[in-house]
């Protein structure tokens, strides 16, 4: 197992526990820019876990499944499907299928953008 697959692995296992503040913590660069579609970048990790943190505010219950991924280890590329069941506070529950593609660059994310369709609520 090569060292970008064992800190995807790393990354995925707190993503699964719902420590997403803790995985930006731990493997996005300080530089990082992170983005939702073709929305304007976030750019920075802190910026990036104030958002994280405001998204969280609003969240009861998470829950997600990795439903596959792709590990380009000469290019330091990882391309991941989920599937995210989210309720939040008042009782509303959406699910979205989302890919992320992150780069890496000295064993953090430096860039990681998005792409999904609409949220489908389910409640």
């Amino acid at each position: 197992m090569t060292e970008l697959e064992m800190k995807t692995a790393e990354l995925n296992n707190l993503i699964f526990n719902g420590e997403t503040l803790k995985a930006i913590e731990l493997f996005y660069s300080d530089t990082v820019t992170m983005q939702e579609n073709e929305e304007a970048p976030r750019i920075g990790k802190q910026n990036c876990l104030d958002n994280e943190k405001q998204n969280l505010e609003n969240v009861k219950q998470f829950k997600c499944q990795l439903l596959n991924q792709a590990i380009n280890n000469k290019e330091n590329v990882v391309f991941s499907e989920w599937e995210i069941t989210c309720t939040y506070n008042n009782n509303k529950t959406i699910k979205l299928k989302e890919v992320s593609v992150q780069h890496w660059e000295e064993g953090l994310i430096s860039k990681e953008k998005f792409y999904y369709k609409d949220l489908y609520p389910i409640s």
